[in-house]
């Protein structure tokens, strides 16, 4: 019965701040709106769910925090480990996402292009909503960080904590991972269509929807692996069983891209040289594809492959090796 009502107070504080949240969202982008009707349905909207919200989110909140005050094992809980490590991405997540809508529509108007070149989901958005989702998602979770950060200093059994806290480290590389990977590919995928439509809006709307995932996406792998690898120093972050599923995750999952790529590109290649009437262009453009997801995800390969094998070399274990 603990584990159900703990689950009942984690889960509706964590959808109650939600709701707040982005009823603070947009209670501020309707102020900014331009549009007084369209502005009024958002501000009423919005006070609506910041209304209903912020009472249900003080009851539940208030008590998760006392039962975690006067029990041990409220405390260290894994539920609650997963609470504020959700929490931290369901608010950094938005903080990078607008980050990235502001960068793709910045170099989309800096080449000439018309807002609907841009990502889908950011055509509609603008400066403004940006960085008010930017500003009121960081500071719900810099209070969470701050939260957690000193509960770590006073957490009798950190294992919980530390389970939880490597699988969002993770999530968080993953993340990082899949931008710059589908950023790369589109940049490749741009200059196998270089001899068509160089100098057309779909050749330059490729081209910089790319750079614009590599610009957020690599930083955000690069400090997410950083951090990952430098925890290495503990033998619990070393010995992990998710570690060592994440490296087999990768490599396995890089080569059977660059062999299933190949195998497409040997395909086109043999077409072409049995004569079914490609022209040059036509060829290079039909294994532009294939070529420009599995040349990332060869990378992904050889690079996570070579830190399996490092890590599997660093075992002392013999029957894990």
């Amino acid at each position: 019965m603990k584990s159900i009502r703990r689950l009942y107070f984690y889960l509706v504080a964590f959808i109650s701040i939600e709701v707040v949240l982005w009823g603070l969202v947009g209670l501020l982008r309707s102020v900014v709106d331009e549009t007084i009707s369209r502005g009024a349905d958002a501000l009423a909207q919005a006070l609506a769910l910041i209304l209903v919200g912020v009472p249900i989110f003080l009851i539940h909140w208030l008590w998760v925090q006392r039962a975690a005050a006067r029990d041990e094992e409220e405390r260290t809980a894994t539920l609650r480990a997963v609470f504020f490590y959700a929490i931290l991405l369901a608010t950094l997540i938005p903080v990078v996402q607008n980050l990235l809508s502001f960068i793709d529509r910045a170099l989309i108007q800096a080449v000439g292009l018309r807002l609907v070149h841009a990502f889908r989901l950011f055509r509609e958005q603008t400066l403004a909503d940006n960085l008010i989702a930017i500003l009121m998602n960081g500071i719900v979770a810099f209070y969470f960080w701050r939260t957690l950060r000193s509960e770590w200093a006073t957490l009798p059994d950190k294992e919980n904590f530390t389970e939880v806290r490597r699988l969002y480290r993770y999530l968080w590389m993953f993340y990082g991972l899949l931008m710059t990977v589908f950023g790369v590919q589109q940049v490749l995928y741009f200059l196998f269509y270089t001899p068509g439509d160089a100098l057309g809006d779909v050749g330059r709307k490729v081209v910089i929807n790319g750079v614009s995932l590599l610009l957020v996406g690599t930083p955000l792998w690069a400090y997410a692996w950083r951090v990952i690898q430098n925890s290495l120093v503990d033998t619990a972050e070393m010995n992990s069983n998710l570690r060592l599923g994440i490296l087999y995750l990768l490599a396995l999952g890089g080569v059977i891209t660059v062999i299933t790529t190949a195998i497409m590109v040997v395909s086109a290649i043999m077409m072409w040289l049995l004569g079914i009437g490609w022209t040059l262009q036509r060829f290079v453009q039909q294994i532009g594809g294939p070529i420009s997801i599995g040349v990332p995800l060869g990378l992904v390969w050889a690079y996570y492959g070579y830190w399996l094998n490092r890590h599997i070399e660093a075992i002392g274990d013999k029957v894990r090796q």
